[in-house]
């Protein structure tokens, strides 16, 4: 009789510890679920987060991006506005000065000492004025890997794949960013032009 009731009190014991170990990562979730809401915490991305704010867009949209330098630029400037001004643009309140530079990275070396990988690294150093009164400034990088081939045409058209996939990176991060910065910031005081 003993023994009977020893192994039910041990599967009790199993039972109970493995739903321990169920509730126990539930209760964690719960609880770092709670504390993300209680902080503040808003996503960036998604129909909710920060890009999309009416207020945030709105501000964006007042955005006037200067002529950026070389084909590159051109470039950049054309999906900053489309990016900026989705619903067209608006009366423009804000400069976007925008400096783009570029340079190639070799990583592969063949046997021949020609290389077989490149990485294209594209830095755009930007600044947010208001009138005469500079707001913000900032540094955003891409880094976008392409091969080098034997064909020289195959060569030329990869390289310009990874500069196009380069430049939405960085007006990408550069519309995330000054999203970032009205909606911690808001419109500022309007400066004298």
């Amino acid at each position: 009789m003993d023994i009977l009731r020893h192994d039910l009190d041990t599967a009790a014991q199993v039972r109970s510890k493995r739903s321990m170990r169920f509730f126990i990562p539930i209760a964690f979730a719960f609880a770092l679920t709670l504390s993300l809401a209680s902080c503040g915490f808003t996503p960036m991305y998604g129909s909710s987060g920060v890009t999309t704010s009416e207020t945030v867009v709105a501000l964006l949209s007042q955005i006037d991006v200067r002529p950026i330098a070389a084909r590159r630029g051109m470039v950049l400037r054309q999906q900053l506005n489309e990016k900026l001004h989705p619903a067209g643009m608006r009366n423009t309140r804000y400069d976007l000065q925008v400096r783009a530079s570029q340079r190639t990275q070799e990583l592969g070396v063949r046997k021949d000492s020609t290389t077989s990988r490149a990485n294209l690294i594209l830095t755009a150093n930007y600044i947010l004025w208001d009138g005469t009164k500079r707001l913000t400034r900032d540094r955003v990088r891409a880094s976008v890997s392409y091969n080098i081939l034997d064909d020289q045409y195959a060569t030329i058209a990869s390289e310009r794949d990874a500069e196009a996939r380069a430049l939405k990176q960085v007006s990408d991060e550069i519309r995330v960013r000054l999203a970032v910065y009205f909606d911690r910031n808001g419109a500022p005081q309007q400066a004298s032009r």
